[in-house]
């Protein structure tokens, strides 16, 4: 019992001393004020202050909007598809097509060339004119059909369309969030899809002149 008395004694004590410190501190001498204000009242926020601080951090915020560079809303990552494309050429017996040359306004955002067991695969990433994303799949391979369901997420036969005198199979997905055409040529498959605009899907693949 003498112990929780002597805590409780000494709890208040210290309690008692930063009352006392801070209303020293908060009291200019000659003060006319009594030294014995509480502590809630010395530690009571100035309303000046509060304004003053709050414009000051505006201020600040203002400064690093104006100062700190933003991405900008239309920014692109364009890509370099040469050096994928060159290993891609090298592969014997793996016919190359590549946009030439590639329409205005399409932008390469991603490239990549696996020399897999089943066989060589290109990919170009594009991103359209109308903001949809259309990726060119090439590969020499022996099951082409496989390799064109995986890249049209499963889609089906819809019909054959006539693009720059080649003939294209166009297959969609069930929940048609993406278009696909297909061209079957002697030594690989293109594959042209993505969720651009059926116009923009027939501009890229007839800038591929796989016929020739």
């Amino acid at each position: 019992m003498s112990e929780s008395s002597g805590d409780s004694g000494g709890r208040g004590n210290t309690l008692s001393a930063m009352t006392d410190l801070a209303t020293s501190h908060a009291q200019p001498p000659g003060s006319d004020e009594p030294s014995g204000g509480s502590l809630r009242q010395v530690l009571k926020p100035n309303r000046r202050s509060v304004a003053v601080a709050a414009v000051a951090v505006l201020a600040v915020a203002v400064a690093l909007f104006v100062v700190l560079p933003r991405p900008h809303a239309g920014a692109v990552q364009v890509v370099d598809p040469g050096p994928a494309i060159a290993k891609a050429k090298a592969v014997p017996g793996f016919a190359v097509y590549t946009p030439s040359p590639l329409p205005a306004g399409w932008y390469p955002n991603s490239v990549r060339f696996d020399r897999a067991k089943a066989g060589p695969h290109l990919h170009i990433g594009y991103l359209a004119p109308d903001h949809g994303y259309v990726g060119i799949e090439e590969a020499h391979l022996a099951n082409s059909w496989r390799f064109v369901t995986t890249q049209s997420a499963g889609a089906v036969f819809k019909d054959l369309i006539t693009i720059d005198g080649d003939v294209w199979a166009h297959v969609q997905s069930d929940r048609k969030v993406q278009d696909t055409l297909v061209w079957y040529g002697p030594s690989s498959v293109v594959v042209v899809t993505g969720t651009a605009s059926m116009a923009n899907l027939k501009a890229l693949a007839a800038s591929l002149h796989v016929g020739r």
